[in-house]
């Protein structure tokens, strides 16, 4: 079962909350109650999903999530937070929560948002055939050996289509598949967005070369990439 850790000062709501997704939910749950030295623990002890709350002691959870981010962390960040303000959604999803709720916290919600996040049945495909990519187009991730790749949705896009197509596809097809009309020479952005998938996969595997280019005819996959 996943791994969940979470970061709360509040003692009453972090025994609930612990008591909820390990007892009755049947994740394996740790917890830490302050901001300090959580960076470190999260990298130590690698949990599959982190529930983070804003407001702690020593070290707020927006510069948690911050430094993690910075530092590579790809595995799932849902901020927790008495502060319901758009303000405040925004500063935790601009710098990289995958999902925001509110408190009080309703099980029922906090259920749905982690199934969301953590996918069992990928883990499973993932020991089946180890040496494949996944792509889960519900999250917008790049799945390879258990770890994650977030990408944007722009990014996923182009994946689809090198999937799809199971050939080279030149860079003027990419350009009309994806936005319906001619292709400007001027225009890099499929360039942009190949640049920024390779980027994110040469820091977690600085070997592999996914999206290759075939010269005269166009980008490819160089590994097998099973969507899910």
């Amino acid at each position: 079962m996943s791994n969940i850790l979470i970061i709360e000062d509040d003692q009453q709501l972090r025994e609930m909350l612990c008591y909820f997704l390990s007892s009755i939910e049947g994740y394996n749950v740790s917890c830490i109650s302050s901001g300090e030295n959580a960076v470190e623990y999260i990298f130590d002890k690698k949990p599959d999903l982190v529930l983070l709350d804003i407001q702690l002691p020593k070290v707020s959870g927006l510069s948690i999530l911050k430094s993690l981010r910075d530092q590579g962390y790809i595995h799932p960040v849902i901020i927790m937070t008495a502060n319901d303000s758009e303000i405040t959604e925004t500063n935790a999803l601009s710098l990289g929560a995958d999902d925001y709720i509110t408190k009080p916290i309703r099980t029922n919600a906090l259920r749905e948002r982690i199934k969301r996040q953590i996918r069992p049945v990928l883990n499973d495909k993932l020991n089946v055939v180890n040496d494949n990519f996944y792509l889960d187009t519900h999250i917008s991730c790049l799945c390879y050996k258990h770890n994650k790749v977030s990408l944007a949705p722009a990014e996923v896009e182009i994946l689809e289509i090198l999937i799809k197509e199971n050939r080279p596809v030149p860079v003027f097809e990419l350009f009309e598949m994806i936005h319906g009309f001619s292709y400007q020479l001027e225009d890099r952005s499929v360039y942009m967005r190949i640049f920024s998938i390779r980027k994110k996969i040469a820091a977690i595997f600085p070997d592999i070369d996914l999206v290759k280019n075939r010269r005269n005819k166009g980008f490819y996959l160089n590994y097998c990439v099973i969507k899910i």
